[in-house]
């Protein structure tokens, strides 16, 4: 049975000619219905694309019907001893079955193509052969809808190949039918036809919109389908995000009592012995500070990542102006022991429903390491927005050792760092945690850069 993993999942349809066979062996599938599924499957197992499986065996289908359709005639053509006409029917039964054959051996664009040339002109000949009365510029009429039935509406070409060549050869029926006169059927004879034609038509009519109808119904299925396994792929993945941010959380938080007791101790023991170590003794004490320390920085910005989203009181106005302000108050030692500046070109907004602990991250986080990768006597942060209709951009920008555009996707993953512990203090995880909050309020973030001269940070809010 056909099978869905997602929206892009190719229809398990490969080897379905085997599949017919063993069902029937089975006793699951007449003999009848076997052959049918078989000759309307030819070809479609040597395409990939499951769109294009569609076109092909709806190929099949009508050149089927037209094949079953072109039997009839022949029966009339011996009896009426009309030769001409006899081959005629012949020949597009033959197109019919060649079409088939085509389609057997993986070249479905030529067999669309050779259909809808062989039918048009083999109905245009035989309306010439068996008179007016016939009516045969029907079948032409019908036509018109073929390139739409075989082929893609994006295959712009071949459907307008597919229009034009049926309306050239109705105008030229016009002016080249008084030449065959002389071969036309008696008009008792073309009256039969002109019965048994409006009787096909109508059959081929049906059965078109029926195709049309059946592949329709069975797109609806499979994208219902499609939804249905991505909504369950959906809540699997944010069920199994929740448990490993809660995992996480957990962890983290239980960590923190053993990670400051290490700390503790080893000042404890620093400020007891501290003065009665030997060198080498001090010196791995001192490391293992340094490390407990770093630990339980690491272990703070882990619980940071882990809340964001979970337990925030309801969303407010946020005046970034203020929170650039208590960061710079916050950072006032560093800036004034660097003579680093921060400045903001232009008043920034207002935003509804935010929180403003997050956007503190943000904007801290981006200022902070500003300042940090910067080498300049006078380190400058600049900070800038722009409005459009559904979103606030914002720039953080400085003049800094900057990035390199390898870096472009992996600079945002968490414990991700460019440098070494002994050259820029930091965790790895302050853009991993702004990437988080962007994204929580519908937003992305990127970077332009130019190693040596700084770089710029670029984030938007969407307005809610």
């Amino acid at each position: 049975m056909a099978k869905f993993y997602d929206g892009s999942s190719e229809l398990t349809l490969t080897n379905q000619s085997n599949e017919y066979a063993q069902k029937v062996e089975a006793n699951e599938m007449n003999p009848v219905k076997a052959v049918y599924l078989a000759l309307l499957n030819l070809g479609a197992d040597k395409v990939v694309e499951r769109s294009q499986k569609k076109y092909i065996r709806i190929t099949n289908f009508v050149a089927g019907i037209t094949f079953l359709g072109t039997l009839v005639y022949p029966t009339f053509a011996i009896a009426w001893d009309k030769w001409y006409w006899l081959y005629a029917m012949l020949s597009l039964s033959a197109t019919c079955l060649g079409v088939l054959a085509l389609n057997s051996f993986g070249r479905t664009t030529a067999s669309r193509v050779t259909y809808i040339l062989g039918f048009n002109l083999l109905i245009f000949i035989n309306s010439l052969f068996v008179g007016p009365n016939v009516l045969g510029n029907n079948y032409l009429f019908i036509s018109l809808i073929l390139p739409f039935l075989v082929f893609d509406v994006k295959k712009v070409w071949f459907i307008g190949m597919g229009i034009i060549l049926p309306l050239a050869l109705i105008y030229a029926l016009d002016f080249a039918a008084p030449y065959f006169t002389g071969y036309n059927l008696e008009p008792d004879q073309q009256q039969l036809l002109q019965r048994l034609g409006v009787g096909l038509q109508c059959a081929f009519l049906l059965l078109s919109v029926y195709q049309f109808v059946y592949y329709n119904n069975k797109t609806e299925k499979q994208l219902e389908n499609s939804n249905g396994q991505m909504m369950l792929q959906t809540s699997e993945l944010r069920r199994s995000n929740s448990d490993l941010e809660q995992f996480a959380y957990i962890i983290s938080h239980d960590l923190k009592a053993p990670v400051r007791n290490i700390s503790g101790f080893m000042s404890l023991l620093v400020s007891k012995y501290g003065s009665t170590m030997n060198p080498e003794a001090r010196e791995f004490v001192d490391y293992s500070q340094s490390g407990a320390k770093r630990l339980e920085r690491l272990i703070d910005d882990v619980l940071a990542y882990c809340r964001i989203g979970t337990n925030l009181p309801k969303p407010i106005p946020v005046n970034l102006n203020d929170v650039v302000s208590i960061i710079r108050f916050e950072l006032r030692d560093k800036l004034n022991s660097s003579n680093a500046k921060i400045n903001i070109n232009k008043e920034l907004p207002i935003i509804n429903n935010v929180h403003s602990s997050l956007m503190y991250h943000v904007f801290q986080n981006l200022i902070s390491n500003g300042l940090k990768f910067n080498q300049k006597e006078t380190p400058e942060i600049n900070i800038n927005y722009t409005n459009s209709l559904n979103y606030y951009t914002f720039s953080v920008s400085d003049n800094g050792i900057g990035i390199s555009k390898e870096y472009s996707t992996t600079i945002f993953q968490m414990f991700k760092r460019l440098h070494n512990e002994t050259d820029y203090d930091g965790t790895g995880i302050g853009l991993a945690i702004c990437k988080k909050i962007v994204e929580y309020y519908h937003g992305e973030v990127w970077f332009d850069s130019v190693e040596g001269e700084g770089t710029t940070f670029h984030f938007t809010i969407r307005k809610f």
